[in-house]
């Protein structure tokens, strides 16, 4: 009698036998669904630590410092004094703001203004998680007590970029010696961002996207429904606030109820042909002379 005969005639077993073989099949899709997703976190949040050159060609070299943090970091700086007493704090993505990198700063170096330019935290000492937009908050805490050091510091404002936007919202909100900030291409929610609330999207992908904000909360021990600027931005009133935004990550970024939960003075600018990491490129001029006519306004009263 051959197997399958014999299941047949025993029709228990065979019920076993699938149970059996569904069980395994869902543990190694479980497996498999995990491991991809702590692989994508732990990219994530554990950026490779780079070593960028300063920029050249400005009024002078930077001044590299390493500045500690409310949680017993030391994360590195780039500082250019300044010539006009207002200082930008310029925070990045997940790989930091050091050299030449985004936010572009040589714009605001030819006019005169200083620039601290932070690093990320993947490259601390000693290294920690990449946060989002959460603990960096702790950075730019730490970058304006180095500011309030400085001579000839006056009025320091935040530029932010992604990741950095985030910090820069969040960081006015909670500290008021950030005096004007310009937020570019940022993320609404951290979790909402991660999730896309989007009923198009199939099963296994919403099972694959919330473990992935599983992880994050378990990898940096943050809750990413906590890192929120739309919930932040209304805080910063009555102190200004430029959100920049290309015409292509728009819609995932919620400009628009980004900016319509901020409250007055507030900037808005939908770059035509924007993408993420592209609106300094697409429209250089313009990018450059708004934001100098922005802090030059905010900042050089």
């Amino acid at each position: 009698m051959s197997k399958l005969t014999y299941l047949q005639a025993n029709p228990r077993r065979l019920y076993r036998v699938l149970i059996l073989v569904l069980v395994t099949m869902l543990l190694a899709y479980l497996m498999i669904n995990t491991g991809l997703a702590w692989l994508y976190v732990r990219t994530l949040t554990h950026p490779v630590c780079g070593d960028p050159e300063p920029l050249v060609g400005f009024v002078q070299p930077p001044q590299e410092h390493w500045i500690p943090t409310s949680d017993k970091l030391n994360l590195r700086v780039f500082y250019y004094p300044p010539q006009n007493g207002a200082v930008i704090m310029a925070f990045g993505g997940i790989g930091g703001a050091l050299g030449n990198t985004l936010p572009p700063v040589g714009f605001l170096l030819e006019k005169g203004y200083g620039v601290l330019q932070v690093d990320t935290r993947a490259c601390a000492r000693p290294r920690a998680s990449v946060t989002l937009g959460a603990n960096e908050v702790r950075d730019a805490d730490a970058a304006v007590d180095f500011l309030a050091l400085q001579p000839d510091v006056k009025h320091i404002g935040a530029m932010g970029f992604s990741m950095g936007g985030v910090t820069a919202i969040r960081s006015a909100a909670r500290n008021l010696q950030i005096e004007a900030i310009v937020a570019e291409g940022g993320f609404y929610n951290l979790a909402g961002d991660i999730l896309v609330d989007d009923a198009a999207n199939p099963f296994y992908r919403q099972v694959f996207l919330s473990t992935i904000t599983g992880l994050y909360w378990l990898v940096t021990g943050v809750n990413p429904w906590q890192v929120s600027p739309i919930d932040d931005l209304p805080k910063i009133s009555p102190r200004p606030v430029y959100l920049i935004y290309g015409e292509y990550e728009a819609e995932r970024g919620h400009a628009q109820a980004q900016y319509a939960a901020a409250r007055q003075p507030k900037q808005f600018w939908l770059v035509p042909g924007g993408a993420h990491g592209s609106n300094h490129v697409v429209a250089s001029e313009q990018y450059q002379s708004s934001i100098l006519e922005f802090f030059d306004r905010e900042l050089l009263k």
